[in-house]
């Protein structure tokens, strides 16, 4: 019957070799793209090349001769479904096992020639290394199954089903494989187009895998640059952008609520003189350091950014208005408190803020600049201090007891 059908299976494996030696090509310059994710595509261009190499030989193999050619074919295919099984392992980030990769391709390797050489019927040979196949596939799709991958689920998933599948046609391959061995010459037709449809498959599944394994490295780079526009490399603080995104709706529930809310300008003292004196290494040390501080120093309700340079903002949900005051205290004394060290250097740090309630009818730009202009007041004051809106900026020490 397969006689009858467009193409045969030898087509179908010089095209589907063709295509993966140049999809092979391709991933050598993609997996420099995404760091994280360059091993990962390097093992599945590397298996890729191998099951080209393997199917572009099982297409030019002659037919009815005695020879060792489609069983080393057979060991390079399946050896490379070995490969994109490592592959996609080390792109969910399993641990590596590079001694049973290498057991496992030896085997085949060796085992495939071996049935060609010691037994002169090929179906058994098929049936050994599509068994194998269907073995590591089916586990490395349940491997996948129990990762996390927030950022492309959904591939996740499809690439967990094909995995299944891929199991499935190598083990229908295997079955066909064995029912062959008594098969009535009245049945060989149809053995042959369902060889031909696995084959087909095959061909088709190493184009499937790579393209859901390049949309997940796309989907994970498309995350980690919004995470990267979301926050501040250098702090990890969220950026200034994400203060007025996230700012606008926490004003909004505040005024619902009638919860007292407060935002605080926080700025680095003498700044400068610390990069002038120690070099800017040691002044990224104090900026991820006063950053640490002030995220540990607040309420997880509480929204810290980098709002520029060595100035932080903060906008926080209190309990009654006067706590203010005393929460911008505890946020001077716990900074003043901890000098940052870094490579044996000790760095004494202290902050100036300016604190602002939130008022009737004010945006959230509004309240910000007001919160600014107590800062530049503090530090007009002295430095090292707290100022708000007829608060006691000009004597910190009035809020020690409070601390």
């Amino acid at each position: 019957m397969g006689r009858f059908l467009i193409v045969d299976v030898h087509t179908l494996m010089l095209f589907g070799g063709t295509t993966a030696l140049a999809t092979a090509g391709a991933l050598v310059f993609l997996r420099s793209l995404h760091h994280p994710s360059t091993t990962a595509l390097g093992l599945h261009a590397l298996a890729l090349v191998l099951g080209g190499l393997g199917l572009i030989a099982g297409g030019l193999a002659p037919e009815g001769r005695a020879t060792v050619v489609p069983a080393i074919a057979d060991a390079m295919t399946a050896g490379s479904v070995m490969l994109a099984c490592e592959a996609v392992r080390r792109l969910y980030g399993a641990r590596p096992r590079p001694d049973l990769l290498v057991a496992i391709v030896l085997a085949l390797g060796i085992g495939c020639p071996g049935f060609e050489i010691v037994r002169t019927d090929a179906w058994a040979r098929l049936a050994f290394t599509s068994a194998l196949v269907a073995i590591v596939s089916s586990l490395t799709a349940a491997r996948i199954a129990r990762a996390r991958d927030p950022a492309a689920d959904v591939l996740r998933r499809l690439l967990v089903a094909a995995g299944f599948a891929n199991a499935l046609v190598w083990l229908l391959r295997s079955g066909l494989a064995v029912e062959a061995l008594g098969v009535p010459a009245s049945q060989i037709a149809q053995a042959d187009t369902l060889a031909l449809v696995t084959g087909a498959l095959l061909a088709l599944m190493p184009a499937i895998v790579t393209a859901l394994i390049l949309m997940a490295m796309h989907a994970r780079m498309a995350d980690e640059l919004r995470a990267l526009a979301a926050t501040d490399p250098l702090t990890r603080l969220v950026s200034r952008r994400v203060l007025f995104e996230r700012g606008r709706p926490l004003l909004a529930a505040a005024r619902a609520s009638a919860q007292p809310l407060a935002a605080m300008m926080v700025d680095i003292d003498h700044f400068k003189r610390v990069n002038d004196r120690h070099g800017h290494a040691v002044g990224d040390a104090v900026l991820r350091h006063c950053a640490r501080q002030l995220r540990e120093g607040t309420r997880s309700d509480s929204l810290v950014a980098r709002y520029g340079g060595e100035e932080f903002a903060l906008l926080a949900p209190l309990a009654q208005p006067g706590d203010a005051f005393v929460a911008a205290e505890r946020l001077r004394h716990r900074i003043a408190g901890l000098p940052c060290r870094v490579d044996g250097i000790e760095v004494p740090v202290t902050v100036s803020i300016g604190v602002a309630m939130l008022r009737p009818g004010q945006t959230l730009e509004q309240l910000l600049a007001e919160a600014d202009r107590l800062l530049y007041d503090a530090k007009r004051a002295g430095r090292n201090r707290v100022c708000t809106p007829g608060g006691p900026g000009g004597r910190p020490d009035l809020a020690l007891p409070v601390v």
